[in-house]
């Protein structure tokens, strides 16, 4: 009779500890992330008025350290599909945007640094995809396609490409992102660089 006792004791016990226990992440987020992009995220990214620019960030891969802000970095909607921001300069006729500082890393190819003669304006880049159904972070996925950058020479273009991903955090309002550039147009392999992007400046 006392073993009977003991044993029910124990298995009243061991009960209350497995209802104590932590619930599994599969029941916490019981949701699969979403495979479809989604626009929600472009609303704490992107801001309608005019001229509006989000604070990009670009890392020294050899430092360690970030660079200034990427000024120009003007967002648009693409009007195809609006689950893309695009950066594009809808403001100043035959001008473009930086694009991940692609002026300046490129202008040994192209003769300059001016976003103008450039002339970069891609209107689909950043896609989001939540980790679930209503979450506020994600994926950001750079859309994978080749980049035409002018020379200061009329007539004159190169290519790159670009493609990459990242994370997002619509309650931070950070991007963050890494982006690989396809140089065999150039005569190169490919370089990847980590960058930061919000609707806010980041000190870093």
């Amino acid at each position: 009779m006392k073993n009977i006792f003991s044993i029910l004791i124990s298995l009243i016990i061991l009960s209350g500890c497995k209802k104590d226990e932590p619930a599994a992440k599969a029941d916490l987020y019981p949701d699969q992330p979403v495979a479809t992009a989604s626009s929600s995220a472009i609303a704490v990214f992107h801001q309608s008025t005019a001229y509006y620019q989000m604070y990009v960030y670009r890392q020294d891969p050899v430092t360690g350290i970030w660079g200034r802000r990427i000024g120009s970095h003007f967002s648009t909607i693409s009007s195809s599909d609006p689950s893309f921001i695009g950066f594009t300069n809808p403001y100043v006729a035959d001008s473009g945007v930086p694009l991940f500082d692609m002026v300046q890393l490129y202008s040994a190819y192209t003769g300059t640094t001016a976003i103008k003669t450039v002339g970069i304006n891609v209107d689909q880049v950043l896609q989001f995809f939540p980790d679930y159904e209503g979450a506020k972070t994600g994926i950001v996925k750079v859309k994978t396609q080749d980049v035409t950058l002018k020379k200061s020479t009329a007539g004159q273009t190169i290519t790159i490409g670009i493609s990459g991903s990242g994370t997002y955090d619509e309650t931070s309002k950070v991007i963050d992102l890494k982006v690989t550039f396809n140089e065999t147009a150039i005569g190169g392999s490919s370089r990847t660089f980590q960058y930061k992007l919000s609707p806010t400046a980041l000190t870093l």
